[in-house]
């Protein structure tokens, strides 16, 4: 199985948790670290949402970068909030680069969201926010970019 496949057998596995009843984050946290790589991290776009931070108590703003802890947090809150999250697309877009699109609902909200992630190692290393097909053209060729810097930084003996 390749490592896209895995990725997206790992998310898959990672929304079925959200089954609407309320949980702590520490019964999914393995179900997390398949999904996500140790250094992911979440892209807020500018014309985005903004959300109160239920650790920090703060407002976290449009284009902010979230680092993998502050997205366990905020992930966090919603499992306590017995949210259910539907996946309604999951497609590659790019070398190692999938177009996303979940809906999630709980007492609070009911929104849609559309990702760019970026598979490294076999995990989501990198997920952008989009919200129109040109930033998921923008998101796609940034994808690209890093991955070829990924593989940049490895000499070869060509």
């Amino acid at each position: 199985m390749s490592s896209s496949n895995n990725a997206e057998c790992a998310l898959r596995q990672y929304f079925a948790a959200y089954d609407g009843t309320p949980k702590e984050f520490e019964e999914v946290e393995s179900l997390f670290d398949a999904a996500f790589h140790k250094k992911f991290a979440l892209v807020r776009k500018a014309g985005g949402r903004k959300y109160v931070d239920p650790v920090r108590g703060n407002n976290v703003d449009e284009g902010k970068v979230l680092d993998r802890d502050a997205v366990k947090e905020l992930h966090a809150s919603y499992l306590n909030k017995g949210t259910t999250i539907t996946l309604i697309h999951y497609r590659r877009i790019g070398l190692d680069c999938y177009d996303c699109e979940f809906r999630i609902q709980n007492a609070d909200e009911d929104e849609t969201y559309r990702v760019v992630y970026t598979i490294e190692e076999g995990k989501i290393e990198r997920s952008q926010e989009v919200y129109n097909d040109i930033q998921v053209i923008r998101a796609k060729c940034s994808s690209a970019l890093h991955t070829f810097n990924v593989f940049n930084k490895y000499p070869t003996n060509m």
